[in-house]
């Protein structure tokens, strides 16, 4: 994404990612910027090849896979939003898979957003663990503001600038709205 900052989400198909996924095209459609969907995946190791007498066929390169599972996720995530009275961005959304380690490639990849949003836990959670190493990885390296979504975050319909609709809470007892 060229020119403007963005937001940045890290996605790998965990729940916590498409939570993540919800709170980044949320906070992108507020800030009326642009959204960079990120996956990162392990790189083909070519180095093993080096020392084999028979060479078996290269296996296929990852990225392309994990671009299109990741765009698949962007689809049927922006349909839930729209169903749902959700706001979604007028901007583009950019999906790109980078091959790497997971915190490295997010942070590079949001090194000039004005966001990078990550779930708390990813596809390697484990049971007891408050939040995921990405998550605090990406906390600890980030050059810019890092939102850790926790789990279960539903969308929800938006009124104004980002704000919940509001709703009449009037006491039938005393006749008294709050707001």
């Amino acid at each position: 994404m060229t020119g403007e900052p963005a937001v940045v989400v890290g996605v790998d198909g965990s729940d916590g990612a498409r939570a993540a996924l919800h709170h980044a095209l949320a906070e992108a459609a507020r800030r009326h910027v642009g959204l960079r969907v990120v996956v990162a995946y392990v790189p083909t190791d070519y180095w093993s090849e080096l020392f084999v007498l028979e060479r078996p066929p290269a296996p296929p390169d990852p990225g392309p896979a994990a671009t299109a599972r990741a765009r698949a996720l962007v689809d049927e995530v922006v349909a839930a939003r729209r169903t749902a009275g959700a706001p979604v961005p007028e901007a583009a959304i950019e999906v790109v898979a980078v091959g790497g380690p997971p915190v490295d490639v997010l942070v590079d990849a949001a090194a000039d957003a004005d966001l990078l949003v990550v779930g708390h836990r990813g596809r390697g959670a484990q049971r007891g663990r408050l939040t995921g190493p990405v998550a605090i990885g990406c906390v600890l390296r980030g050059r810019c503001p890092v939102t850790v979504v926790p789990p279960g975050r539903a969308p929800r319909a938006t009124a104004g600038r980002g704000r919940p609709p509001e709703t009449d809470r009037t006491d039938p007892e005393q006749g008294v709205t709050s707001s």
